[in-house]
């Protein structure tokens, strides 16, 4: 017949031990070494600056955004208007010569000035001092030499004072602009004609 095993006991149970009236033992205090004389002096030396330092400021509060510095804009000055332009139309412009031109001319062929260029001249110096003017006049009562010995060029003119004398002198609009301006140019033409011709005249003759 096999034997039961007896299970042993180890260390102290305080409900078994109870039974038999034992009262646990204490617990012994853990031993708190106490510092040598040496480290209380290094202890002493450490607390001694903190205790005289100044009382703590207040910490600066701090912004995470990030700091940009951005330049001046320059001003920029507001651009002139550039006033509108009038608008121009070109017109064929033509002059001719008086009659009482036509001795002139023909003496100044002879000396070898061709009548046709000393008209171009004429036509050329009262082209620059012609200004059209926004009042009508009517072409002189005057004869005049042949077509063929007109002067014609082309000439670009203000549309606004063109139309203005078209409601003039043509309100039906049946005329040309040149037959509108020919009473403004054409006493301008026979001044400077009969200028150059006594200016060539004596010069050549």
């Amino acid at each position: 017949m096999a034997r039961k095993k007896i299970t042993s006991l180890l260390g102290d149970d305080p409900v078994y031990s109870k039974q038999f009236g034992e009262t646990p033992k204490p617990a012994a205090p853990a031993k708190v070494e106490e510092p040598s004389p040496q480290e209380k002096a290094v202890e002493a030396a450490t607390a001694a600056p903190k205790a005289q330092a100044a009382p703590d400021a207040p910490p600066k509060k701090t912004s995470n955004k990030p700091v940009t510095s951005k330049a001046p804009e320059p001003k920029t000055d507001p651009q002139p208007k550039t006033p509108k332009k009038p608008k121009t139309r070109a017109v064929h412009v033509r002059a001719a010569p008086k009659k009482e031109h036509g001795p002139g001319l023909d003496i100044l062929e002879t000396a070898g000035l061709p009548a046709s260029d000393v008209i171009r001249l004429a036509g050329k110096r009262a082209i620059e001092k012609f200004d059209l003017s926004p009042k009508y006049v009517a072409p002189a009562d005057a004869e005049r030499l042949p077509s063929n010995m007109s002067f014609r060029t082309m000439k670009t003119l203000d549309a606004h004072v063109l139309d203005k004398l078209r409601d003039q002198a043509d309100p039906l609009r049946l005329r040309s602009d040149a037959a509108v301006i020919q009473g403004q140019l054409e006493p301008i033409f026979w001044s400077e004609l009969t200028s150059l011709i006594k200016e060539l005249r004596k010069k050549y003759s």
